[in-house]
């Protein structure tokens, strides 16, 4: 058995974070990742660009456990000092559109890479394909592998992730290992997922992107209000307006009628859209609509509106009910996790084990889309790392 000053597990944003990190502090530290690469879902973020942070982040850009809490860990490692740390590492970055911050490369697989080489650079052990069996508290901490394999650690930091992207390797493992030694879990759902609709008048529309607000109400009460690109699907929709609804919607479901409303001119007032109409008058209401909305959508707007009276008013209002969400392999990031009442949010460190520690989306804490959640694995994986020096 090999022994170490820290053990991290999840060779994720947030435990890569916090391995380099801790080895920086002088730590003799493993990293151990069940995948045969590290930063696997990370590759994936930003639609392959890697949305690494976001220059206007805020504790109310996040969900879950109390702002104090979050703001703690965010004050410890912002916005700021992540594009400084990658920028030291070698990697150009760029500010675009809602403050998102983006490699200038245009590849999350920069990040990747330029991750490796500090893992390497600090020497951070990094065990691949090792997936945990066991995890014990004795002398140390000692965690056990599947293929046989053991390691023993002063300090152990759990990173895995929470239960969405499973194509990732994000089944949850640490929610299980948090929860066996003794934490509490609050509920967990999808977050930042598509929905699927009881009509099925988008798959009409299937391929469908528009820009637009969503609003999402339930008994006359509004619970979400989103704006940004919609992507309509064979099953209900998605888009970040939509996925960005997900964690209002998720504990309504089950007991309430969930309504999505689409305003496809949300810099338009329904009087300046009927005035837009009026002007074509001679036209049929199909070649109205030519120059409105996407061809995908003019059937379904022609068919909800009937005539050219009531376009204005189906633009503005376009309706959807929600049957559920999509599977949480699908969702972006979990919502839930480990109750923040149980961890130390100036060090991560549990309240009720000594020298064990917790970084990224394990915790109770999801952010909204836009680099929101990347930060937080930096932040948390930061906080973490520093083992409370």
């Amino acid at each position: 058995m090999r022994c170490y000053d820290v053990a991290v597990i999840g060779a994720g944003s947030a435990g890569i974070m916090a391995a380099i990190t801790a080895s920086r502090m002088g730590n003799r530290v493993v990293l151990v990742e069940r995948n045969p690469q590290i930063g696997r879902k990370l590759l994936a973020t930003g639609n392959g660009r890697c949305n690494l942070t976001n220059a206007r982040v805020t504790a109310d850009r996040y969900h879950g456990s109390d702002r104090e809490f979050i703001e703690t860990v965010l004050d410890a490692f912002d916005h700021v000092a992540t594009m400084r740390f990658f920028e030291a590492l070698g990697l150009l970055l760029k500010e675009e559109d809602n403050g998102r911050v983006f490699p200038r490369t245009n590849q999350a697989a920069s990040v990747v890479k330029v991750l490796r080489l500090e893992l390497r650079r600090t020497g951070v052990h990094v065990m691949l394909d090792a997936q945990v069996k066991a995890i014990r508290r004795a002398a140390s901490w000692e965690v056990s592998m599947l293929d046989g394999a053991r390691v023993a650690a002063e300090r152990l930091i759990v990173a895995t992730g929470g239960r969405a992207a499973h194509h990732f390797g994000s089944t949850g493992d640490g929610l299980y290992w948090a929860e066996k030694l003794g934490h509490t879990l609050t509920p967990i759902h999808a977050a930042l997922v598509p929905m699927e609709t009881v009509e099925t008048w988008p798959k009409d529309a299937q391929g469908t992107k528009v820009d637009a607000a969503v609003r999402a109400t339930t008994d006359g009460r509004t619970i979400g209000e989103a704006s940004g690109d919609v992507h309509f699907a064979s099953y209900g929709v998605s888009g970040p307006a939509v996925m960005a609804l997900a964690r209002a919607v998720a504990p309504l479901l089950a007991s309430s009628r969930v309504t999505l409303h689409i305003d496809l001119f949300p810099d338009m007032t329904e009087a300046q859209l009927r005035e837009i109409v009026a002007r074509h008058a001679d036209r049929t209401l199909q070649d109205v609509l030519v120059g409105l909305v996407p061809s995908g959508l003019i059937p379904v707007v022609a068919r909800f509106a009937g005539g050219m009276d009531a376009v204005p008013s189906v633009l503005k209002n376009l309706t959807l009910t929600v049957s559920q969400l999509r599977r949480l392999k699908e969702a972006q990031v979990t919502a839930g996790g480990i109750t923040a009442d149980e961890i130390d949010p100036r060090t991560l460190e549990s309240r009720l084990l000594p020298g064990l520690h917790f970084a990224g989306e394990v915790l109770d804490v999801d952010g909204d889309s836009g680099g929101f959640n990347l930060q937080w694995a930096w932040s948390s994986g930061y906080v973490a790392g520093l083992l409370g020096k």
